[in-house]
């Protein structure tokens, strides 16, 4: 299994901020371009507008970024910290085989809560995969958040389902954000029922594997 540990490299910053003042301008224009990725698609948004809006001359954000690209990776970076959060906030409680149920479905609903709130997300998402590199880095990463997910429960489950398990964690993984994204293009009772299915799904995976083990004797 690869080590959950392990995520894609991190982007690198044209200058590395050291005072708040510099950090703090960061943070302005990454807000302002996920603003205008969410009003506008990443295709129509530029290094100048960006600039203008988060109240700089366009230099001021080629020091720190040397391309749009970039930014996409940050932003990308800051969204898989979140994620990363509340997949450690929702493994945190898991003691016993059970609370696998438990702890698959608070997840979903997690990163759907996550989503929706922050709708911009899936347009950052879209940009993501239509450009190789950040798309790579995204496999990378969804691959790591399986691996934590894995190694986190995988005490119960037996050795010899492992490595299925593995790829079964990251292909719900993967499926997640996509049941998320259609949800948002649905009706909302639609879209509950479709949430509420995929929830069932990865539970009765969930079971297959737990009926697979045998459980410890107490």
């Amino acid at each position: 299994m690869p080590d959950a540990n392990k995520g894609a490299a991190r982007p690198v910053l044209r200058r590395i901020p050291k005072q708040e003042r510099s950090r703090e301008r960061i943070d302005e224009i990454l807000k302002v371009a996920m603003d205008l990725i969410g009003q506008k698609g990443i295709d129509a948004v530029t290094m100048k507008e960006i600039a203008a809006l988060s109240g700089g001359p366009i230099a001021s954000v080629y020091q720190y970024f040397p391309n749009k690209s970039a930014i996409i990776a940050m932003l990308y970076e800051r969204y898989i910290t979140n994620v990363t959060q509340f997949m450690q906030q929702g493994l945190s409680d898991v003691r016993v085989a059970d609370d696998l149920y438990r702890a698959t479905d608070a997840l979903i609903d997690l990163y759907c809560f996550f989503v929706h709130s922050n709708p911009q997300i899936q347009d950052l998402i879209n940009a993501i995969q239509a450009d190789k590199m950040l798309a790579d880095m995204d496999l990378i990463e969804t691959r790591r958040l399986a691996g934590m997910f894995a190694m986190a429960t995988e005490q119960f489950i037996d050795e010899s389902l492992r490595d299925q398990y593995y790829r079964t964690t990251f292909m719900m993984c993967h499926l997640t954000v996509s049941i998320v994204r259609l949800t948002l293009k649905t009706p909302a009772d639609e879209a509950k029922k479709i949430l509420e299915d995929f929830k069932r799904s990865t539970r009765d995976q969930v079971r297959i594997f737990l009926e697979s083990s045998p459980r410890p004797a107490h």
